[in-house]
């Protein structure tokens, strides 16, 4: 996956963390049909990544792959926030179908996310709306 957006430039200048997601997102329609998902970025576009974005690809990849593997006509809302220190990217479930399964696929992503300085947890894995949470440290935003 990284190759794809090293080949194509993506990360020899800043990116928007909205297009990175929208990448993903394009990469994962096939799956998001299949499931029956629909994917909706609110990330804003004025959210950038600077040097060393690109290790955060792998984990938003993996993320974004688990949350619609395990979907059924799943209704699934990303958005990020910039605090001072870290960045929040939420993946929500709106219509959460397998929360089992989808908690054990998070928290097998985990220690990826800890070896770039992230954290993953998970909230309302067993209800209807199911939450996602990925902080990430700060400097990889411009």
């Amino acid at each position: 996956m990284e190759e794809m957006y090293m080949a194509a430039g993506a990360f020899t200048a800043p990116i928007s963390l909205n297009q990175l997601i929208k990448n993903l997102v394009d990469h994962s329609l096939p799956a998001a049909f299949q499931h029956h998902t629909r994917i909706v970025n609110e990330v804003d576009r004025e959210l950038i990544l600077g040097p060393g974005a690109e290790q955060l690809l792998d984990v938003l990849d993996e993320l974004l792959e688990a949350v619609i593997r395990n979907s059924k006509e799943g209704d699934i809302h990303i958005t990020a926030d910039r605090y001072r220190d870290m960045v929040l990217l939420q993946i929500e479930e709106r219509n959460n179908y397998n929360g089992y399964a989808l908690s054990f696929s998070v928290g097998s992503i985990e220690p990826d996310a800890a070896k770039i300085g992230g954290h993953i947890s998970i909230e309302g894995a067993r209800k209807r709306q199911a939450t996602i949470s990925f902080s990430f440290p700060g400097q990889f935003a411009a």
